[in-house]
């Protein structure tokens, strides 16, 4: 991306965010609306505003390599996700759902649910550590020699072993050639074409290039089954055609030019199709109409590996700059300037010293360390001379006094504390009150967040600092070293101003001993009082059995055990579905949709919370499982997960935890650890149901399921920070095979929703298109929509990978594809046949979901409440 295109979007989005501030403080005076639809319409425009804002802040921070300024959209960028994390929790509350529909905000700003998709992979990666990333992938241009010489090593291993693999494939080759020339004249091929064998040796050196192309393959089989050549049958013809009459010639000749002109004709008429087509194909694509009918994703920003590692080249490089600059500015100050601001420090301080014997004949209180010093003198929070005039001549208070005016002050200071405590309890009161009666006090919502105030504190501190820089000018990227300046030498003075004040504090002692001589007083030093040192909790640090072994070594014993896996790179766009575009038209009277969520609305759920699993500071859940029947996507999404996030993907479900059973404690802290040194991470349990079984089916018994069960609470999710980038992802498919202890230990629980028309529709045009595109160009895709609908997308996927085969992509043009060929998979392929999830497994699923989820729940309780009070009436 250019500098000029960053540096106006930066302009115009800074605009947005002050017309935004603008626009919450008109909210903030707002009284509570009695409507909920009023209040589910203001958090709903705020939150699609926020998301456009964190979209564009994200693209931005990725796109702005100044250090000062990057500080300054990063801390924009966190605190916009962070409220809009808040505001879509006030719309699930709203909506007592995980899915939230908005059509009509979205309607007025020209948008679709796809635009509410915050989630952009390069934007968001949270970066490893270069040693850390040096582990997982054999990164060279990070190594020393030492670890370079280790890889180049693997490398020829690596490259010997294909070698030998082509050697003998190329060996096979030559004795198939062979045999196969055997075969049809032995004769023949041993007497003429028999070559002597030549004793051949292979060598290769690394890094060099073949010098001469070569080609390897050498066909020396004939297999047209005559002795005759092209030539002698030419001339064998030419020599017929001599004893043959002038009325067989013509007629030869005559046979000749129509087949000719029919060859020819066949010809043009190909080359003409063929040039039509082209025409047609950029016709259409100037007109901007699609040529074939598929599936259009959505657009994003996309950024090229090369471009993604060029501009994390560039800001290391900037802030390494940055970092130096600031050890060397440090040190010219402290070397050039140090001593004159010590020489001034202490001037200022017997300044003030005599400015107040000089008045007083007495010397000013010296400020305690515990109080930062003669800092106080600097920002003027010491006692005038006229106050320090009435302190001398007050009569010095007993220790009765003091204590009765420190009661007083601690008495007051209580006083305040309950008043604002009993205050926050009546406000929380009324806004519960209010929130029973179905109104939502908007404005203290807006005003009490604390995101907004530091969005708004971060815009007005940045239009003071950089009003008078012109950022268009530094085109490349140079911190503003004025400023760097400033700030080293506030701590320096900070620093001096604490060494300088021991010294002065002595001089303060012979001031005042020397005072107490001339008036024949006898002097008592007074007592220091210094900072305290914060007495933390001594915590027993705790004994790494590891701690002798390094973290590569860990990490290898997990991926040689395949508890660590690797996982096929999947995006966002691979799990197709469409949202659910009626659910906001169809509320009740409590403004409640009464339609389920489709299938594509759980993505945005999905992103939500993979949000904090990025570089900023985002609220997260510890732990998610995704509930839903047989080939529903749950792996899919899981997949997604672990490749959109770059995640290491640790595998514990039960085949791989078995293996471990004699030392459950010791694995589990080996995973902890890279999990927690490797991060972001995703702890991944299969049919996480097994875990927590009521009863053990035979056939599962040698996996040992329940081993894990008890370790998770207290090993895995107990240990995970809210900084740390470590999920616990499960799937299950039959979650009421288990005992209630599954939903105490997964925080969010989304339940996938089966597949609908809109869903099946997209499904089967992308998936028909990407196998036989021009083939099936104008298909039938709704009727087949229609009619497979309540199968599952795993279902869908398999049906079309099976049906439409190589062989059978090759016959599409003679023969036309039948739909029913796609219900002989499920009906006879199949053993047994597969028919759709019936709707009592799915109302099972969404009984159980019911009560497992928080919004269902209380869903369920709104709603029982309200037939219990129409029962009354």
């Amino acid at each position: 991306m250019s500098f000029n295109l960053n540096h106006k979007y930066w302009i115009s989005t800074s605009k947005e965010i002050s017309q935004l501030i603008k626009k919450q403080n008109r909210f903030k005076k707002i009284d509570p609306p009695e409507e909920k639809s009023v209040s589910f319409k203001i958090f709903s425009e705020l939150y699609i505003l926020y998301v456009e804002l964190v979209n564009k802040l994200t693209f931005i921070y990725y796109n702005t390599f100044q250090v000062q300024k990057r500080k300054v959209v990063r801390a924009l960028v966190e605190n916009a996700t962070q409220q809009l994390m808040l505001l879509k929790e006030e719309l699930k509350e709203m909506e007592l759902s995980e899915y939230t529909y908005m059509d009509k905000a979205l309607i007025v700003r020209k948008l679709t649910p796809v635009d509410l998709m915050i989630w952009r992979s390069p934007q968001f990666l949270y970066r490893r550590p270069l040693d850390i990333a040096n582990i997982l992938v054999d990164n060279k241009l990070y190594m020393n020699d030492q670890e370079k010489e280790q890889s180049d090593a693997k490398d020829w291993t690596k490259i010997s072993d294909a070698v030998a693999l082509i050697q003998a494939h190329e060996r096979a080759r030559s004795a198939r050639v062979y045999k196969a020339n055997i075969n049809y004249d032995k004769k023949k091929f041993l007497e003429v074409k028999q070559r002597k064998k030549v004793n051949y040796r292979f060598t290769f050196k690394p890094n060099q290039a073949m010098s001469i192309p070569v080609k390897r393959t050498i066909f020396t089989a004939d297999f047209i089954k005559t002795d005759e050549s092209c030539k002698e049958l030419r001339d064998k013809i030419d020599h017929l055609g001599g004893c043959m009459s002038d009325d067989n010639i013509e007629d030869l000749k005559e046979i000749r030019n129509r087949a000719a002109s029919l060859i020819q004709s066949w010809w043009r008429a190909y080359k003409t199709k063929k040039i039509y087509k082209i025409k047609k194909q950029f016709k259409r694509e100037l007109l901007g109409i699609r040529k074939i009918r598929q599936l259009k994703r959505p657009n994003q920003f996309s950024n090229s590996v090369l471009e993604m590692y060029r501009n994390e080249q560039k800001r290391r490089k900037l802030d390494e700059e940055f970092e130096q600059l600031i050890m060397d500015e440090r040190t010219r100050l402290l070397q050039l300037r140090s001593p004159w601001m010590m020489e001034d420090i202490s001037d200022h301080i017997r300044g003030w010293f005599a400015e107040f014997y000089t008045a007083t004949g007495n010397f000013h209180p010296y400020p305690d360390p515990v109080k930062n010093g003669t800092v106080l003198v600097v920002i003027d929070e010491t006692m005038d001379v006229g106050a320090f005039q009435e302190s001398l001549t007050k009569k010095p208070l007993t220790n009765e006094e003091k204590k009765k005016i420190k009661d007083k002050k601690k008495a007051e200071k209580r006083k305040m504390k309950e008043k604002i405590k009993n205050q926050k309890i009546k406000d929380a009161k009324r806004r519960k009150k209010l929130k029973d009666a179905g109104i939502i006090d908007v404005a203290y919502s807006i005003a009490s967040s604390k995101p907004i105030v530091n969005i708004e504190e971060t815009m007005k501190q940045f239009s003071i600092d950089w009003r008078n820089v012109d950022e268009y000018l530094n085109k490349n990227h140079d911190p503003i070293k004025a400023w760097v300046t400033e700030q080293q030498l506030d701590v320096i003075h900070h620093e001096l101003r604490e060494l300088v004040d021991e010294y002065m504090r002595v001089e303060y002692e012979l001031l005042k001993s020397a005072l107490a001589a001339d008036q024949d007083e006898p002097y008592k030093p007074g007592k220091v009082k210094n900072k305290k040192k914060k007495k933390g909790k001594k915590k027993k640090r705790a004994i790494d059995p590891t701690g002798d072994r390094t973290l590569s070594s860990l990490y290898h014993e997990l991926k040689d055990a395949s508890v660590i896996e690797e996982v096929s790179h999947r995006d966002f766009n691979e799990f197709i579905a469409d949202f659910n575009f009626i659910a906001d038209d169809t509320r009740d009277e409590d403004y409640l949709t009464t339609v389920g969520p489709a299938k594509g609305d759980i993505k945005m759920v999905v992103q939500e919370s993979m949000l904090g699993m990025s570089e900023f500071d985002i609220a997260k859940p510890k732990s998610i499982l995704l509930v839903g029947p047989v080939n529903s996507g749950k792996k899919l999404l899981c997949n997604i997960i672990a490749s959109e996030l770059d995640a290491v993907f640790i595998n514990l479900s039960p085949e791989k935890v078995c293996n471990f059973s004699q030392d459950m404690d010791m694995f589990l802290h080996i995973v902890m650890k890279v999990a927690r040194e490797f991060q972001p991470t995703i702890l991944y349990i299969e049919e996480a149901h097994r875990v927590f079984h009521k009863k053990i089916p035979p056939e599962e018994k040698d996996i040992l399921p329940t081993l894990l069960a008890p370790y998770i609470q207290k090993k895995i999710l107990k240990p995970i920070k809210k900084s740390d980038k470590i999920v616990l992802l499960g799937t299950t498919s039959l979650p009421w095979m288990a005992k209630p202890l599954l939903k105490r230990n997964f925080q969010k629980i989304l339940l996938i929703p089966k597949c609908d028309y809109g869903t099946c529709f997209l499904l089967w045009l992308d998936l028909m298109t990407e196998n036989a595109p021009e083939a099936l160009e104008n298909y039938a895709y709704s009727a087949l929509a229609k009619i497979m609908k309540a199968y599952n997308s795993g279902d869908v996927a398999n049906s079309v990978s099976n049906t439409l085969s190589v062989s059978r992509k090759m016959r599409l043009k003679a023969e036309a594809l039948d739909p029913m060929e796609f219900l002989e998979y499920f009906l006879t392929e199949m053993d047994p046949p597969l028919f759709p999830p019936e709707d009592k497994l799915m109302d099972k699923f969404n009984k159980w979901f019911g009560a497992s989820n928080k919004f269902e729940k209380m869903r369920n309780a709104a709603m029982a409440a309200k037939l219990a009070k129409q029962k009354k009436k």
